[in-house]
Formats: C-alpha cells, structure tokens, sequence
C-alpha cells in the first residue's frame, strides 16, 4: 500500500477550483499535482505535465465549459487517456463543474459533480476519492484502530505516558537496553538522552522514577541503588509568563532585572516542582511497602522537611499534609507570575526560597531521617528539554554543572533541537567533563549496535505479550520469513546482467564464484527494479521476518511497535474477544507486510499533522527526494542503492538564503525523519575552518512509500543550492528534474569504496 499520486488537469478559468480541491486531497494525505501550486516563472510547461501525468496513479480531469478554449487542458486529457490505455497507466476520473456537453472519449470516466459553492459537495467529494479510489480504508483509520488504548493488542501501548500512573505495568513491560546504554544511564554523571521521537527517551527515564525502579528490580526491604525524581518539562513558567514575554521581546532584549526576576522565579518553580515529586515518591513507596521507614522517622522527616522550607512556624506531620503545602505554594507562586508578567501588576512576592542548595538539603534530610536510602544515588530526571526556553535551560543546565555529588541529572531531549550550553553561572556545560551523552537512535549498519537493537526488541516482545497475558512467545515463529519467490528468478538474472553491464547470455557465461558473486551484490537492486518499472503499475516490496521488519523500522522503537501492532491487528482483529488466541501466535508474512506498508504511509501523510508549521513543507521534501532517489535506483547504472546523502558543501547552509532548507533539515533530523550516523546531530562541519561533508540519510521507515530501498549502500552527493530547490514550493518540478540528471550521471564508487561498503550492507 503505497502514497498516492494525484494529478489535478483544469482550463484556466477553473484554477481555484483545482487548488482547493489539491489542498483538501494534500490534507488527506496524498501527494497532488496541480499547476497553481506547483509552477513557478521560468519552469517547463511540457516537463511538468510529462512527469506528472506519467507518476500519477489518478489523473482527475475538472470538465466544465471552459475546455473549449483550453488548448493545454486538451493536451493533458489526450496524453492522460492514452497513457491509461497505451502504457497502463494512471487512471484517468472526470468531475463535472456544471452541464457542459462530455466529449464521447470522457463519457465512460465521469465519476462525479462538483458545486465549489457547496462545501457539502467538496468534503463528500474528497471522501469519495480518498474512500474509493485513493485508499480503502485510510491507513491512519487502520492504525487507530490496530493501537486504541482498550483493546488487547499487546504492541498499542506507544507513549510513555500510558505508563506514568501504572508503575507496575512499566515494570513488567519495560524492556532495559543494552548493558552499556543502562550502564552510563546508572552513572552519577549526569547524563543527556539524545534521539527522536519514539525513540524511548521517556520510557528509560520514567526507568530510573523511585516507584517504577522499585518495583521493577523488587528492592523490598534490600538499599535502592537509585532514586529518581521525574518531571516533564513544560515550555515556559507553569503559567507560560516566560512563553508570553517571548512572543513581546527576545531574551537578549528583555530588561536585565525583568529577565533576573524571571530566570530566579523559575529555578524557583522548577525545585519547587523537584519537591513535590520527592514527598510524592516517598508517599507511594511507602504506602505500597517499596521502603520499609518507621512511621517516628517519617513523622520526624515531615516536620523537619516543613521547617526547612517554610517559614512561619508550618505545622505538619504527615507527607499528605506536606504535599498540600507544596501544592498551596505552587499556586500562589504561578498567581504572582501570571499577575506580574502577564497582567503588569505588583503583587507581593510569595514567601519563597526553592533554589538548587535548599534542594539539596531536602536531599540530605531524606536520607538522614530514612537510613535505609542513605547510600542511595539521588537522580532529577528531567523530559523533553527541548520545550525550555533559553533562559530556562540555562537553569537546568546550572543543575547539570552544580547538582553533583548530591544529585545527577538525567535529561532527555529531542536530536537536532534548539538548545545552549551556557548556565547561569557563566561557566559554559562541556560535554565529557560535565555530562556523558547516550544517543538512542541505533546505527543499524553498525553490527554491535544492530545486534543490540534486535536484543532489545526482541526482549520488548517478550515482555509486551507477558502483560496481556501471553506467555511464552518466540519472536522468530511469531513473525515468520517469507520463503515464497518475490520475482522469477529469471527476470532478476536480467537486471543484474544490465548492472554488470553484460547482456544476458554473457553474464551466464561466467563462472560460478563470480555469477554468484554479481547476483548476490546486485539482487536487491534488481528486484525494486523488476518491481518498480515496466508497464502496468508497481508492485509493493515484501517485508517479513523479525531481522527484516527490525532493519526498516530505523532503529527507533516506536516504528517496530507500530509494524507489530498493525499486522497484529490485522491478524487478530476479530478474535481480540475470544478466552484464548491461537497458540502458537503466529502473524503471516503478507499481513507483516501490509502492515509496514500501511505504517510507512501513515507516518508520511501525517507529517503535515504532527509537526507545527513546516509539517506540509516536509513531506513534500522527502517526497520529492524519495522521487529522485527512486530515479536512481531504477536508472543508475552500478549505484541504484543510494539513500544515503552527502552534502559536499555543508558550509553554505550558514548562507541567509538557505535558511528554507536549513530549517527542513533541522526539523527532519527532530523529527526521525532523516538520520546521521549514530543518530549525531548533522550539518555541523567539525571546524568552520576545515568543513567536512555532511551526511544524512531517509529513515528506512518511509522506503516502503517512497518505492526506496532501505539499505544505504552507497552515497548521493548532492549541493545545498540542489537540496534548496526541492525546499521551495514554487520551484520543486524543476529542481527535481536538474537533481534526477545530476544524480544518475554521478561517477560509481572505487573498487575499494565497494569493498569497504559491502562490509556494512545489510
């Protein structure tokens, strides 16, 4: 199941009709053409219909009055009609704009009236498109469907936050990483979690939560090694002061005292916050019998915690009471900073001294009144800092640099994100000295790190199925290989003779260690290839088996989830309400193919949903690279499987005029869509005076849609002047066509090159 491809023909006078009918059809997750949005000055007339008559899988005609005077609009019905008929190409649909006479050939495609004035009539249309034609059903109703939070489907529970009031759910699902990820995540060195979304920065943080760590390693009455404090970060004070004031004025034009005032009031806010979750981990610990403390000791901890932090002679004995304190005062601390800063009143400052020294003496007046927590390591796990504002992270970063040896920050943050290393004190955060980094996203080229990653998810399985009750699964039986021929084998000895540039008979006539050698090295190309062209539409890639549905899904977690929580679905749907599944769980190849298809559709299609402002923007992007790409693994002539991209002049993209692309780049690395090695953030040269290359790849998650294959076998270099182009709306037809001829004619790789890249193919 593949993204479609729509081609919207109109007369000229119909030109509003076309774009908004594109943009409900855009939304709907497709990938339409159609001239008002997609021409610019100067570009190819004739190359533009060309190519988008000839990749789309619909071509939709508006018929109205205005084609008798429409020589172009005639030109794009006769090519559409033929190249259906002729070529097998895209299917050709008629929508009505009034009661104009249909020419005969149309007769037979008119599918439908269209009233623009009627937005009844659009939204009907729209759905019968997508309904009917375009996808059956939507792949993003299917996924939401296979992952609903009531149903048994062991793989739906994607978010961190499902588990964040059910410790004992995340400590029988949670599946802990490879020895040397958890190892430097137990350090007292503060630790930054790097990677993209899904990537399970939550779910090893909420790890290290005091209730979760109980009860995941079952401490009882033995010392905890950790106790960790978690909070999720939010952008700004808890009433967005800091938010609003930045929407008035950048922090460097802020009054110093204003912007002094707010940086104390949010250290402030955030210890106090720090605090609460304490006393709210020491409450749960302690009524759920995590830490066995003597009712004196804690009575005594309470009072003693009361009068460090509060003044006025506060009478309290209990953590209840305690809390109601804590939360009374976050109250009026958010009033005066939401009447101050919002409001421009002068209200009397609250009482209050929360900062980084009064939480460490929270910290050390724990431990002395509960013994049993004195050696123990006390971590802030801190989510999302990305969220902060600058000056804000300035303040957590105070933390990193001060915190220790009484408390080590644990801080996870999205890759490529905004952020600085200065800190309220001057001195800058330096990494290795201050902090250790754990990038999450797995290098699968890597074999340590891929057989990390497959360990990993394996255990994830395991674990998952356990907590819905189904003991006992084997991944490799529950997710069985396709053995079934993809593509004769004859026609794959073709193509891998047009790569060996021999023909056919003089490719048989080699000798079996290099016959074997060729189809080896080359079948994969060959098959996207016997796949992909010829006339007729394509046929989708096939993908099963736990290596295979593990490689595409990017070495990011929640993608391996989702594939296994769809085929699941797709298996099981109807038996989710039967006492007992069949045993044992087996999901077929095709519905583990299907489902890779559907869940590579639906994380393009909902880019434009889930990434504020440039959401649109990127999918076009990485749609119009996967063409070009696809170009060149159908066309090239020794290097079809090239994903894999290098920017041969990586310091242009600190030019003012690159800042389109810069900004596609920066949020596509946030957002998983493109990934470096390791998952370091990219577009950074080591030296401003020695740049280096930089190189990124399309996460193998959306190869399936984009017709691509997911191994980076070789590199496409490509300029920041080519990349702009596809980065700007009004010019993307013809800098696709310039980078499909530049990248086909590139030069192959050097005999050692090969060697050394056939070392990590997978």
């Amino acid at each position: 199941m593949s993204l479609r491809h729509v081609y919207i023909s109109h007369a000229g006078p119909d030109a509003a009709v076309a774009t908004t009918l594109a943009s409900h059809i855009r939304n709907a997750g497709h990938d339409t053409r159609v001239d008002t949005l997609d021409l610019s000055i100067g570009d190819n007339v004739i190359d533009f219909m060309n190519d988008g008559i000839h990749r789309a899988h619909t071509v939709v005609i508006l018929l109205s009055r205005h084609l008798s005077t429409a020589p172009w609009q005639k030109l794009e019905i006769d090519s559409a009609i033929w190249n259906e008929h002729a070529q097998n190409g895209g299917r050709c649909l008629v929508i009505r704009l009034d009661e104009s006479p249909i020419p005969p050939l149309l007769g037979p495609k008119i599918y439908g009236t269209l009233d623009i004035a009627n937005r009844g009539s659009l939204q009907t249309l729209v759905e019968q498109l997508c309904r009917e034609t375009f996808e059956a059903p939507g792949v993003s109703s299917i996924v939401a469907d296979a992952l609903q939070r009531s149903s048994r489907n062991p793989f739906r529970h994607l978010r961190a936050e499902f588990f964040e009031d059910r410790p004992d759910l995340h400590a029988r699902a949670f599946a802990p990483p490879d020895p040397v990820t958890l190892g430097s995540l137990q350090e007292m060195k503060p630790t930054f979690l790097e990677g993209t979304r899904g990537s399970g920065k939550s779910m090893l943080l909420l790890s290290l939560r005091a209730r979760n760590y109980l009860l995941r390693t079952n401490h009882g009455a033995d010392l905890p090694r950790i106790f960790g404090l978690y909070l999720k970060l939010t952008r700004g004070a808890i009433c967005n002061a800091g938010f609003a004031l930045q929407d008035k004025a950048t922090a460097a034009d802020l009054v110093p005292a204003t912007l002094g005032q707010l940086t104390d009031l949010s250290e402030q806010e955030l210890v106090l916050q720090l605090t609460e979750s304490l006393f709210s981990e020491l409450s749960f610990c302690s009524n759920e019998g995590l830490i066995k403390s003597d009712k004196s000791a804690m009575k005594a901890l309470v009072r003693a915690a009361a009068s460090q932090l509060f003044e006025g002679g506060v009478s309290v004995d209990t953590l209840e009471g305690l809390l109601d304190l804590l939360a009374d005062t976050h109250k009026r601390l958010a009033a005066y900073i939401r009447r101050r800063f919002i409001y421009d009143e002068r209200p009397t400052l609250p009482v209050a001294s929360f900062d980084l020294q009064q939480l460490k003496r929270t910290l050390e007046l724990v431990a002395r009144h509960i013994p049993l927590l004195n050696p123990t390591s006390f971590f802030v796990l801190l989510d999302e800092y990305e969220n902060l504002l600058p000056y804000q992270q300035q303040i957590v970063n105070t933390f990193v640099k001060l915190g220790p040896p009484h408390i080590s920050v644990k801080i996870a943050k999205k890759l490529a994100s905004d952020d600085t290393s200065a800190t309220t004190t001057g001195q800058e955060l330096q990494e290795t000295h201050d902090y250790n980094r754990v990038p999450l996203v797995h290098d699968l080229e890597n074999a340590v790190q891929r057989t990390r990653y497959y360990d990993f998810l394996r255990l994830m399985v395991t674990n998952l199925c356990a907590c819905e009750d189904i003991p006992g699964v084997d991944v490799d039986r529950l997710l069985p290989k396709d053995t079934t021929e993809e593509v004769a084998e004859d026609r794959i000895e073709e193509e891998v003779a047009k790569l060996a540039k021999v023909t056919v008979a003089e490719f048989r006539e080699f000798d079996e260690e290099r016959r074997r050698e060729k189809m080896t090295y080359y079948r994969e190309a060959a098959i996207y290839r016997v796949l992909l062209s010829g006339k007729g539409r394509h046929r989708d890639k096939r993908f099963s088996g736990f290596a295979e549905l593990a490689f595409v899904s990017s070495g990011v977690i929640r993608y391996f989830q989702e594939i296994l929580g769809v085929a699941y679905h797709l298996s099981f749907a109807g038996d989710e309400g039967a006492a007992e599944l069949p045993a044992p769980l087996v999901i077929s190849p095709e519905h583990q193919s299907r489902a890779v298809h559907i869940i590579s559709q639906h994380n393009l299609t909902t880019l434009s949903r889930n990434v504020e402002r440039h959401g649109e923007e990127l999918k076009y992007f990485l749609l119009d690279l996967g063409d070009c790409l696809r170009h060149k693994l159908l066309k090239h002539t020794s290097e079809p499987e090239a994903a894999r991209l290098t920017i041969q002049d990586p310091e242009m993209l600190s030019q003012p005029e690159m800042a389109p692309l810069r900004t596609i780049l920066s949020i596509g690395m946030r957002e998983g869509v493109f990934q470096t090695k390791e998952g370091l953030p990219a577009f950074k040269p080591k030296h401003s005076s020695d740049p280096q290359p930089s190189e990124f790849a399309i996460s193998r998650i959306f190869a399936p849609v984009l017709q691509l294959s997911p191994r980076l076998r070789w590199r496409t270099t490509v300029t920041c002047e080519s990349l702009l182009g596809l980065a700007k709306p009004g010019n993307r037809a013809k800098a696709m066509q310039e980078l499909k001829a530049v990248i086909v004619r590139q030069k192959t790789a050097s005999a050692s090159q090969i060697s050394l890249l056939e070392g990590g193919v997978q």
